[in-house]
């Protein structure tokens, strides 16, 4: 098995939930160590992707979720949004947060074939 410093979330809910801030959190904290993190945005996920879509959400004592977002992104994390979920949800490709790809699962698969881990949220 590989070693890897490779980690992939899935992230399934969207601002309306602390669980989004507690994923973001660990992502960060993941980066932090020197790991290499993608986020895979899947159903309700993909809206945490709109830009403005989360400036107000803030779970005391953790950031503001928008916060953890544009860390997560300036730091080098991959943020991926499942396209299928996306477009389901009729959300603009050029009305996303920066950094936001629009994808299938293709990519994150890709990490999982070279050893990444896998968080679900």
């Amino acid at each position: 098995m590989t070693n890897s410093k490779k980690l992939i979330l899935t992230l399934s809910v969207n601002s309306n939930d602390d669980v989004s801030t507690v994923a973001f959190t660990v992502a960060n904290a993941a980066i932090s160590k020197g790991m290499e993190v993608g986020i895979f945005l899947t159903s309700d996920g993909v809206e945490l992707s709109k830009e403005g879509g989360t400036e107000y959400t803030h779970v005391a004592p953790f950031k503001r979720l928008n916060e953890l977002i544009e860390g997560f992104t300036s730091q080098g994390g991959t943020l991926w949004a499942c396209s299928p979920c996306f477009n389901h949800r009729g959300l603009k490709a050029d009305a996303t947060v920066p950094g936001t790809t629009v994808v299938g699962a293709g990519p994150m698969l890709d990490w999982i074939a070279e050893g990444a881990q896998t968080l679900s949220f």
